[in-house]
């Protein structure tokens, strides 16, 4: 559904502010509490070490408890550190991700993204690249630097033996995480480029290809399909940037390791403190190695906020049309910028009316046009009195491909938290027929329920009822649905015509669909206009096991592709309800 709210777009230049947004108590909180991880094993680590050796050395009546409970206790400590520190902070990234996508839509109040490549899933992976930037990368970062400060100055006051070798492990950390930042740059930055190209690729793609041809169990009409292997082997080579830089890392660690146990002289032996470097050297992978993966995450924070900034939009001024009270007229009327044959309508207030044709005649284009998401040449008309260019308020568009937000059911029906009640989400979801989305604090999209392209489109359909639109466009409502579902939102929108005006483009017309006028565009630019009386499809029909059917008279406007497609939905819907063994009405 694309309707934009009315508030004003803010300034641009307050953009990065609101998107960043305030460091928050609680992810402060996770960063101490990460820190106080790190300490508690680090601490384990030197304490256990020293034991080990004094173990080794120690005279009679030596206590052995007290180390070890003070040992028994700091692991208690980093593993409730640990644990609290996630639930922090993974609290911290929700809010965060709330705030960066409100301001995103903010930014888009009455505006139109003028490149296709950004669907929602883009913004939403930028979004989530900003929000969590305080969990990817600040506080690992943040935390291995206080650390590895924290080893030098401890390990200068006790006077470890090989302390240089401490010197030695914060240089190698420090030249390894800035070269590692800099090629991730690069390497984010290759990424993005290929993850841009396809999402280009692939919306050029769907748009001239048929849905038909593409469920083909052949790959006939596939050759050219856009691929996933170059972004896929961007991402691969970012993975591979992170193990080498680990692996060196590492290689540089042992080769330490080595110099500390061929420079040691044999008094080290006896001295409990010098096994102390050893083991440090030993475990500063495990703790140092985050910083890695963290700095290419800083990579892409600073790739999605110049992505963010940069956003190229189209002002669309926002019009507060009325609802039409004697007709919706459309004159020498198409898109802009459409090779396409201009079209003249008129639509009753209130009522259902179809638009038909080939794929590709313009359909949706027109749909677009009229409530004013892309420009217009010619005449749009309410009540007889023109309009200027600009999105009528209260008038919802439908897109054909709906746009499922990744977050609870109840987010994707009230996005702009306008206080729907939810008896009103359990009702309208029951009329769509998604009564088994009951839980609607249940995640779904990316991360979540995965949704079917029938559910989504039912979902963005009851979306647009709870908004309550004066005018309801609907893009192919009916693609994708088995017969069962056809007929339930087809009552659904013929019930919602009986209030105000539904305009429907679409291939598929149901037996249950009501329409009052039917526009057919064909493929030379004329069109026709037939009138249909909602009186003859208020009844059903009821058919033997043995029988087919009874077609209605609205299929006589369809093509004969498209009666062949309707045919074949209504055998194959006969044949399954002949298997289950009953009659449907």
């Amino acid at each position: 559904m694309k309707y934009l709210p009315s508030k004003a777009a803010p300034d641009s230049s307050k953009a990065p502010s609101s998107l960043t947004g305030q460091t928050s108590m609680a992810a402060y909180g996770a960063l101490g509490l990460a820190l106080l991880h790190g300490i508690a094993g680090l601490s384990i680590l030197i304490i256990s070490s020293w034991f080990i050796a004094i173990s080794a050395i120690a005279p009679l009546g030596f206590n052995y408890v007290i180390p070890a409970v003070v040992i028994r206790g700091l692991a208690l400590l980093r593993i409730a550190s640990g644990y609290t520190t996630m639930w922090l902070g993974h609290n911290d990234l929700l809010t965060r991700i709330a705030k960066a996508r409100l301001a995103v839509f903010e930014q888009l109040a009455s505006k139109r993204l003028e490149s296709k490549a950004w669907t929602v899933e883009a913004l939403a992976n930028h979004t989530e690249q900003l929000a969590s930037a305080f969990i990817a990368w600040v506080s690992p970062l943040a935390s291995v630097a206080l650390l590895m400060t924290g080893l030098l100055f401890t390990g200068y006051l006790m006077n470890v033996p090989g302390y240089g070798f401490f010197i030695a492990l914060a240089m190698l950390w420090l030249v390894m995480s800035v070269i590692t930042t800099l090629c991730g740059l690069k390497t984010v930055a290759k990424t993005a480029q290929e993850e841009l190209e396809f999402r280009h690729q692939s919306a050029t793609f769907f748009q001239a290809s048929s849905l038909w041809h593409l469920k083909s169990k052949t790959s006939k009409g596939l050759f050219n399909a856009p691929s996933t292997q170059q972004a896929q082997d961007a991402q691969l080579k970012e993975q591979a940037l992170v193990s080498r830089a680990m692996w060196l890392f590492q290689g540089g660690v042992f080769s330490l390791v080595v110099l500390v146990v061929v420079s040691a002289n044999s008094a080290a032996y006896f001295v409990p403190l010098a096994l102390i470097t050893p083991m440090v050297l030993l475990a500063a992978p495990d703790w140092a190695n985050a910083t890695f993966s963290s700095v290419v995450k800083f990579a892409k924070w600073q790739h999605s906020k110049a992505e963010l900034q940069a956003m190229h939009t189209q002002s669309l001024p926002l019009l507060n049309a009325h609802k039409p009270r004697v007709s919706l007229s459309l004159k020498d009327f198409i898109a802009q910028d459409r090779n396409l044959p201009t079209v003249n309508m008129q639509f009753e207030a209130t009522g259902l009316s179809v638009l038909k044709g080939y794929s590709g005649c313009g359909k949706s284009s027109i749909l677009q046009a009229i409530c004013g998401l892309i420009p217009f040449e010619g005449r749009r008309s309410i009540d007889n009195v023109a309009t200027v260019q600009g999105m009528l308020e209260k008038w919802i568009y439908v897109e054909q491909q709906p746009i499922i937000l990744a977050g609870t059911i109840k987010l994707n029906l009230d996005p702009a938290a306008t206080g729907i009640s939810e008896e009103s989400m359990h009702e309208v979801l029951a009329r769509v027929g998604l009564q088994h989305l009951s839980a609607l604090t249940e995640w779904v999209g990316k991360g979540g329920r995965a949704l079917s392209g029938g559910e989504s489109k039912r979902l963005a359909l009851a979306r647009a009822l709870l908004a309550k639109p004066d005018v309801l466009l609907i893009d192919e409502p009916f693609e994708g649905l088995d017969s069962e579902a056809q007929q339930r939102v087809a009552e659904v929108i013929n019930e919602s015509a009986l209030s105000g005006l539904v305009i429907v483009a679409t291939h598929v017309v149901p037996v249950a669909l009501q329409p009052n006028a039917a526009f057919t565009l064909d493929e030379k630019g004329d069109q026709s206009k037939s009138h249909h009386s909602r009186q003859n499809h208020s009844h059903q029909y009821t058919y033997g096991d043995d029988e087919l059917p009874i077609t209605s008279s609205v299929y006589s406007t369809l093509t004969p592709n498209e009666q062949q497609q309707q045919a074949l939905a209504e055998l194959q819907r006969h044949e399954r309800n002949t298997v289950l063994g009953f009659k449907p009405r």
